[in-house]
């Protein structure tokens, strides 16, 4: 009888066990206590929410720089300065598209004025020296070509003995017109070759040292910026003129004043002449 009575509960037991029961050695669900188990939200993962992530689509991992910090091996890229929300400020450019600084333009630049006061000393004995004015002006082009013309004017007298003549007052103007090239060897180092005319008119109240000149000129040169503020130049000036100037070497240093305003000190030496000058230039 007890028998029999175990036989039917264990009947009883086998009929209402859960549908979802495993055979013997299959994996278990982690979390399954029997019965019944849902289906897990979609992008939780095969097994759902038990920390179990098989086969569940990853995230991109998080960035190895803080936005702090500076650029690493493992993340090259700099941030973004705080406030600027990664926008890189846009950089002027002049009516070329040649890109300038934005705190004023480079003092190697080909667009400039310059003027200032120039003492003229004529060799030979004959003439004393004179005191004038000198006006530049060059005009950048695209890419790497400028024009360029001055005009340079001084006055003195001769001495006593010029040829009988009590003081032979005197005017002397030079005129050049050109272009060129510039040819950047480093960002601060440039090579110019610049060609033109030259004119040169030198009139005297007594008449016998007058004279008209004219030809063409070469003029290969360099400039330096050695720092922020100073830029300096040397050149020659090789020319067809007999009676002005066949050869002139010159130098310069120009001093940053303000952004855009350099103050000029030079000398040129010449054949028939000796140059002192002192001026501003204007870059823009």
């Amino acid at each position: 009888m007890k028998s029999a009575l175990a036989l039917i509960l264990l009947a009883i037991v086998c009929v209402t066990s859960p549908v979802s029961a495993q055979y013997p050695g299959a994996p278990a669900y982690p979390g399954s206590g029997g019965g019944y188990t849902p289906q897990p939200p979609a992008g939780a993962g095969l097994y759902g929410n038990t920390g179990y992530n098989a086969m569940s689509p990853t995230l991109p991992p998080p960035p190895m720089s803080s936005p702090y910090a500076g650029p690493t091996m493992m993340d090259p890229t700099p941030p973004p300065a705080p406030g600027t929300y990664g926008y890189q400020q846009p950089v002027t450019t002049n009516s070329w598209g040649m890109q300038q600084s934005m705190t004023g333009s480079n003092m190697l630049n080909y667009r400039y004025v310059e003027a200032g006061y120039r003492y003229v000393d004529p060799s030979g004995g004959e003439l004393n020296g004179s005191h004038g004015l000198g006006v530049v002006l060059s005009i950048d082009l695209p890419t790497i070509f400028f024009v360029k013309g001055s005009f340079n004017w001084s006055s003195g007298t001769g001495k006593k003995n010029v040829r009988g003549a009590a003081e032979a007052d005197y005017d002397l103007s030079v005129i050049t017109i050109g272009g060129g090239a510039y040819m950047a060897i480093t960002p601060k180092l440039h090579f110019v070759g610049e060609v033109g005319l030259v004119y040169a008119n030198l009139s005297s109240s007594g008449g016998n040292i007058s004279y008209t000149d004219g030809g063409i000129y070469v003029r290969p040169s360099l400039r330096y910026q050695m720092v922020d503020w100073l830029e300096l130049q040397a050149g020659v000036t090789v020319s067809s003129a007999s009676d002005y100037d066949s050869k002139v070497i010159d130098f310069g240093a120009y001093f940053r004043v303000f952004p855009q305003m350099d103050l000029n000190l030079g000398m040129d030496l010449g054949d028939e002449t000796r140059t002192m000058r002192a001026g501003a230039r204007l870059r823009w």
